[in-house]
């Protein structure tokens, strides 16, 4: 079936093809379907745990989203199995010359936009962990069925069908968007788990049949080739850590990175904060007052001063083996971190070979320890590290407070490479809660290169430059999943608002007409229910321009006025004229057939029977009988809306703009906000979370704002953004990236201190 080149012969199916493909098959299905059912299984347990954690009661959402699980359980099953078989019947059509390709060119509906972007993520990371086997699986069908390699593309185990094999069993459920989400999550981990031992018991019936014989060692040379590889990866990065050692030396000695006036005009204000600041804060902490000197340098002259390169070997000593002290310092926020760090050097210095005599630190390289340690202070404590990433985090205190030393352009040039690399780990592991394969990936690719930094950083500051290359370089392979997440976010929210306006326009031209006359109840009820979902629709498909829009309009106009101007007797006749209007009405609603007629009788009747009665308006002085009620309301409108959680059930706030507390120049700034500002947001644990704007609504100028994954996480107007900054739930920062921003919040708190 194949010639010498590897190409298949077009045309000629295998022999015994068809009982070959039967088996495969089979084997797939039950291989697939025992995936899903554990992926199933998972997200039962997970939403388990959820009720159990948060002792959910009887009617919460938790427990409605684990009963409505279990309840589709076995629906999901059925469909997932008959979604396999449908793949794999609609390969084998393509060996009939007679069949016919069709092209689904169906519209999405906004309510599955979700499940489809989520599709796209499970095939993307399918791609990229089994590219290879996939495709060999197959080239595999195609030489079965005789087809051209163009045709892989249709084979009925590709990343995309496999992915899209969830989604078409869940298509026509109503499953919560919470279930949706962590069903692609886990099924996801599952396929990457399972996928290759899959894919080799589907290939081996026809590897043995002669299909594709020299596929069945593939794998073996894959591996032997990564072997090999693994084995000259140290070398190989050595030398190119060397390379870039030797490049990035000659450049930074000659200057060829400016340093910044503000950033040298920043680290001169927090300087002259910390020479008053140090002194009193020592003081305070007479446990390790005394191993510090208490003043300027020489001012304590029985303590000889550290020279730079036995500071850098104590510094050096404490890098392998972070000490407990630090630790607990992180862990607790009323100590602090150069506090302890310093504490530990002056008590280590006998250990590098120094007489036992009494140290202090020159002023200089005292401000490095004390800045370093603040800014992991601020950094630790402010941001949303979960306990993993922030033990990860505090493992750089001691590198940067010996790059500091060697180098105090650290604090004086955003160029400089430790400042790149901590605002590249920062946003690997900032919000990483570890949700999925590519978190996970993620955060441990920001873990293995602490342990690289740990490892090889003597005194060179190159190794920051090469790592911070790789991880950037890591990183931007997950800019099209953000994006995706983002796109699917503007999506949805756009879906959202334009049905929401579509909604209010319907609203507003049914009380238009009926704010003033009382109308039967069939009528009354006909309008708000069908006619209003009817004219919403066509303003979401054509707009308020359109022939539709008017005809629609026109019906109701003529509905009021047959009852308001037709004799009763004439009425019931007049109504059935416009029985073709009125179904179309009811159509855009589901209601066909005999229920139509007879909704159609009924409103007939109900107009027959109609004797007209205009709505009287209550007198104002009757509107002064619920004065108690109306001032519960304001006090209402008035509470300050609670905005620490990131969660997707408080994206939409609505509010009372009068009763909002927010300064009017804050309002006008958000105003002039740009796409893709970053701010930060407190969370329900306190801790302050980026989130950048995302979108702007043309019609409600709301503003939407995602995480780092892309992910919605808040949808509001710039008076609301205005209260959370005056409330000091968010925060504004001047500078971009995390190391100034992170040194802003430093000098804050110095200055708070002074306060």
């Amino acid at each position: 079936m194949i010639d010498q080149s590897g190409n298949t012969n077009l045309n000629r199916p295998f022999p015994g093809h068809e009982a070959l493909f039967q088996q495969t098959l089979l084997i797939s299905k039950i291989r697939l379907t025992g995936m899903l059912k554990k992926c199933i299984s998972m997200t039962d347990k997970m939403l388990y745990d959820i009720c159990q954690d948060d002792q959910s009661v009887i009617g919460s959402p938790n427990i409605e989203n684990f009963k409505y699980l279990r309840s589709a359980t076995n629906v999901i099953e059925l469909s997932y199995a008959k979604s396999i078989e449908l793949r794999f019947a609609q390969f084998q059509k393509l060996i009939d010359p007679n069949s016919k390709t069709t092209v689904d060119l169906s519209l999405i509906a906004i309510t599955d936009m979700d499940d489809v972007v989520s599709t796209e993520i499970v095939a993307e990371a399918l791609s990229r962990h089994f590219q290879d086997i996939i495709k060999t699986n197959c080239l595999s069908f195609c030489t079965l069925f005789g087809l051209a390699q163009s045709d892989i593309a249709k084979a009925p185990l590709t990343e995309k069908h496999l992915a899209d094999f969830l989604r078409a069993s869940l298509h026509g459920l109503e499953l919560p968007a919470k279930v949706c989400a962590l069903l692609f999550r886990n099924y996801e981990t599952v396929l990457l788990e399972l996928i290759p031992e899959m894919l080799q018991a589907v290939n081996e019936p026809l590897i043995k049949a002669g299909i594709l014989p020299a596929q069945s060692t593939h794998s073996q040379t894959v591996n032997s080739k990564k072997s090999e590889q693994g084995s000259n990866k140290v070398s190989s990065a050595n030398q190119q850590v060397n390379q870039v050692n030797h490049r990035y030396i000659e450049n930074w000695q000659s200057s060829d990175i400016p340093l910044g006036t503000t950033e040298h005009a920043l680290f001169e204000e927090i300087c002259n904060y910390l020479h008053t600041w140090r002194p009193h804060h020592e003081r305070a902490h007479t446990k390790q007052s005394s191993a510090f000197s208490q003043g300027k340098p020489g001012q304590n002259r029985q303590n000889r001063e550290l020279a730079t390169h036995e500071m850098i070997s104590v510094l050096s000593m404490l890098q392998a083996v972070q000490p407990d002290s630090i630790k607990s310092a992180i862990q607790n926020s009323e100590d602090s971190v150069s506090m302890m760090l310093k504490s530990e050097m002056l008590n280590s210095v006998q250990k590098i070979g120094l007489p036992n005599d009494s140290y202090q630190m020159n002023r200089e390289d005292e401000d490095a320890v004390d800045l370093v340690g603040m800014l992991f202070d601020v950094l630790l404590s402010e941001r949303d590290f979960r306990d993993e990433a922030k033990n990860m985090m505090s493992r750089l205190v001691v590198p940067y407070t010996k790059a500091a030393v060697l180098d105090k352009r650290l604090f004086l040039t955003k160029a400089h490479p430790a400042r790149k690399l901590l605002n590249s780990l920062t946003e690997a592991v900032e919000g990483n809660h570890g949700d999925g394969p590519q978190e996970r990936e993620l955060f441990s690719k920001a873990e293995g290169t602490v342990d690289r930094l740990l490892a090889d950083f003597n005194e060179d500051i190159a190794i920051f430059e090469l790592l911070e290359l790789e991880m950037r370089t890591y990183m931007d392979q997950h800019k099209r999943r953000i994006d995706l997440a983002e796109k699917r976010a503007k999506e949805a929210q756009r879906g959202q608002e334009r049905l929401e306006n579509a909604r209010m326009l319907a609203a507003r031209e049914l009380e238009a007409r009926t704010q003033d006359v009382e109308l039967p109840a069939i009528i009354q009820d006909f309008l708000s229910r069908y006619w209003t979902h009817h004219l919403s629709m066509i303003a979401l498909r054509e707009g308020e321009k359109s022939v539709s829009w008017d005809s629609a309009i026109q019906l109701a106009n003529d509905i009021i006025s047959i009852l308001n101007s037709e004799p009763a007797d004439a009425r019931f006749a007049t109504i059935l004229k416009k029985r073709t209007n009125i179904e179309a009405v009811l159509s855009s609603s589901g209601v066909l057939a005999d229920s139509s007629l007879a909704l159609v009788h009924k409103i007939a009747d109900s107009a027959a029977h109609y004797r007209p009665v205009v709505k009287v308006k209550p007198l104002e002085v009757e509107a002064t009988v619920d004065t108690e009620a109306k001032l519960e309301t304001a006090e209402l409108n008035a509470t300050p809306i609670d905005q620490s959680g990131l969660s997707e059930s408080s994206l939409r706030l609505v509010f009372n703009k009068d009763a909002l507390d927010y300064n009017d120049i804050d309002v006008d700034y958000f105003k002039e906000l740009e796409i893709g500002t970053w701010l930060q947001l407190e969370g329900s644990n306190g801790s302050f979370s980026p989130i950048k704007l995302a979108w702007i609504s043309p019609i409600s100028s709301r503003l939407m704002f995602v995480n780092r994954r892309g992910v919605r996480v808040l949808v509001v107007s710039v008076e609301e953004l205005a209260q959370m900054k005056k409330q000091g739930k968010l925060i504004v920062h001047e500078q971009e990236s995390v190391f100034e921003q992170t040194l802003d919040r430093v000098l804050n708190r110095l200055k708070t201190d002074f306060a």
